[in-house]
């Protein structure tokens, strides 16, 4: 009986192997799809179709990038997550999955129980901007100002359900600054704002921010991450300017239901970080303002889980709410 047993259990194994080789074998065996949580043109969508245009060359299947726009990414993230869990379907997500989880908003799924984790693409930090004419050339120099006029100089946010007004909250806290919150429907009038001189301060892309510091139209001031950003590698990190718990990264990754089998996760994830690698596809990340920084699954779900709690602990200190409510 006792043999019998071991018999069945290394059958078992045994068909397990071959199921997983089966599929590993098989897959893709039908065209792809990336949802994108936003229109056509940004980051996300741009970063979608470089890995798409790889993943066709190497996998042998054509790739359809699908933008669902709405929601603060709910829309796309719920088809995901309503998708077949064959591989055939996938989401490039961002921070905004994150935050929507931070929140404890009711969402019509778990940001965590309902994915498979593939493979982080990319990472950013942002850039704290102002504008020449307010005379500030440092982020000292931008506390003092704010210290000096409480309740007077603007930060230009994209909405209280984004990083940028999140970090720019949080920071006010550590600061002990009081600034007035102008909320913008997007980067572009955020960032047409501050070079305009009508809002004091704003976060954006550190690629966008140190273009036009350097056209003389900003003045950059800080960076959000643990280290000086590649493509401004003048401009000191807010840890650096004496703010050491200061530190965020916006991300792009990318996402599968749960239960997609896993030799499908780990072809897509070989497939994925091997366009990330490429000179072509880095230099197209490069115009969406965002760095390489491709990951297994397992080390995706291990930042997914820590982002949630960072941003989690935002909302607690900053009493921020999400977007209607």
């Amino acid at each position: 009986m006792k043999g019998e047993t071991m018999l069945r259990s290394l059958f078992a194994i045994l068909l397990a192997a071959l199921c997983g080789l089966a599929t590993a074998q098989s897959f893709p065996s039908k065209p792809l799809r990336i949802f994108v949580p936003f229109p056509p043109g940004g980051g996300t969508d741009v970063a979608a179709r470089a890995l798409g245009e790889h993943l066709t060359r190497d996998l042998g299947q054509p790739v359809i990038v699908d933008n669902r726009p709405g929601g603060n990414s709910v829309i796309a993230t719920e088809a995901l997550a309503r998708s077949a869990p064959d591989g055939h379907t996938l989401l490039l997500t961002t921070d905004f999955h994150s935050i929507n989880a931070a929140f404890g908003a009711a969402l019509p799924y778990d940001s965590l129980k309902d994915f498979a984790f593939v493979a982080r693409v990319s990472t950013s930090p942002l850039m704290l901007v102002t504008y020449p004419a307010a005379g500030i050339k440092t982020l000292g120099e931008a506390v003092a100002a704010a210290r000096a006029n409480p309740g007077k100089l603007s930060f230009a946010s994209l909405g209280t359900s984004s990083p940028h007004y999140l970090g720019f909250e949080w920071f006010k806290r550590m600061a002990k600054v009081d600034m007035i919150d102008v909320p913008y429907k997007g980067g572009g009038p955020a960032l047409a704002a501050v070079m305009g001189g009508q809002v004091t301060f704003s976060f954006v892309v550190a690629s966008n921010g140190i273009r036009q510091a350097q056209a003389g139209k900003l003045v950059a001031l800080a960076v959000t991450g643990p280290t000086r950003a590649g493509v401004a590698p003048s401009v000191p990190t807010f840890v650096e300017s004496g703010y050491p718990e200061f530190t965020m990264l916006n991300w792009y990754g990318i996402l599968a239901p749960a239960g997609t089998p896993r030799p499908a996760i780990q072809r897509l994830n070989a497939s994925i970080v091997s366009a990330v690698k490429t000179p072509e596809v880095q230099a197209r990340l490069a115009t969406a303002g965002v760095d390489p920084a491709p990951t297994t699954p397992e080390e995706l779900e291990a930042w997914v889980r820590n982002d949630i709690a960072r941003y989690r602990r935002m909302i607690e200190l900053t009493g921020a709410r999400p977007e209607g409510r």
